[in-house]
């Protein structure tokens, strides 16, 4: 039977302490219990990605629905209430899914913090893509959520950490959960192979985008994001920054700009026009019943193929 719904306490001034103190997280689920746990996720490659990992013994959901901005998203009562039913909710952190701490009611114990939990275990901004594979010329260690959509990010830190949050949940079936993340590894070595290959040969490397969604990415395959159009998703640029950005793309002969479903293409449209560029459609976050983007796995594909279109076509 299911214990108090106390689940992982992952946020990193616990985790520092369980480290010092010796302690192990305390086990949540009982050998031998048939019903599955109830997990949910803020956005949807989070969900994908802990099914995958889940499998049989889970059931997840999804609070963000397709074409929302988790940056600007108001949670429901109802789905307050779903979350408050779950047995492990998981978030991305590092201010881009914050309202989930709210709708838990501040409950650390029942969050899993993926960005705050890639820290403490180790992951650095800095240091997470080696030197010689970083493309961006202006790779920055700056503040940056946006882990998943790096697959190599994914498949050492992301998906470790959230096995590690299932087995102690549920350590009765800790080998299946393993099992299936040494699977869900390889194909996402498969699917970093399939990305290198395909933009490899692209004539240009060099874009900007609507939102700093793209940093992690853009590093680990030798491409550049140059710019992005609003540090805050979904505020209007000054003015002056707008000036600078069409200075930039002149000088360097940027003709792509990318925007998502998620955020107005206003301002993106404009400036291609202004360069004589094009737009193309990224999607960060994808969703369940998207053609073409109903898997992370298939949504990494989507993004690759329309970058690689987009950048040898200059």
């Amino acid at each position: 039977m299911l214990k108090k719904r106390a689940v992982t306490w992952i946020l990193l001034a616990a985790l520092t302490a369980l480290v010092i103190s010796g302690c192990s997280l305390p086990l949540q689920r009982e050998a031998g219990e048939g019903d599955r746990m109830e997990v949910v996720t803020t956005i949807f490659p989070l969900a994908d990605m802990i099914a995958r990992l889940g499998g049989e013994k889970i059931r997840v959901s999804c609070l963000l629905p397709p074409g929302a901005s988790p940056h600007s998203f108001e949670p429901t009562a109802e789905q307050a209430r779903e979350t408050a039913r779950a047995s492990l909710f998981v978030y991305m952190g590092g201010a881009l899914d914050d309202w989930a701490v709210k709708i838990t009611g501040q409950g650390a114990e029942r969050q899993l913090n993926l960005y705050r939990k890639a820290l403490a275990d180790g992951w650095d901004p800095s240091g997470a893509i080696p030197p010689e594979e970083r493309g961006s010329h202006n790779f920055e260690t700056r503040h940056n959520p946006h882990l998943w959509l790096d697959p190599l990010t994914v498949r050492d830190y992301l998906c470790p950490a959230l096995t590690g949050a299932l087995v102690e949940m549920d350590r009765a079936n800790g080998d299946y959960y393993r099992s299936n993340l040494g699977s869900y590894q390889a194909e996402l070595t498969a699917l970093d192979g399939l990305i290198r290959t395909e933009l490899s040969a692209v004539t240009t490397r060099s874009f900007i985008s609507v939102h700093a969604a793209w940093h992690y990415f853009a590093a680990r395959y030798d491409l550049e994001e140059a710019a992005v159009i609003s540090d805050f998703p979904g505020q209007e640029p000054p003015a002056a920054w707008l000036a600078e950005l069409l200075d930039l793309c002149q000088d360097r002969q940027i003709k792509v700009v990318s925007v998502e479903p998620q955020l107005s293409p206003a301002v993106a449209e404009m400036i291609a026009r202004e360069i004589g560029g094009r737009v193309v459609l990224l999607d960060p976050l994808g969703g369940a019943g998207q053609p073409q983007k109903d898997s992370y796995l298939n949504l990494m594909r989507y993004n690759t193929a329309v970058l690689k279109d987009a950048l040898s076509k200059q």
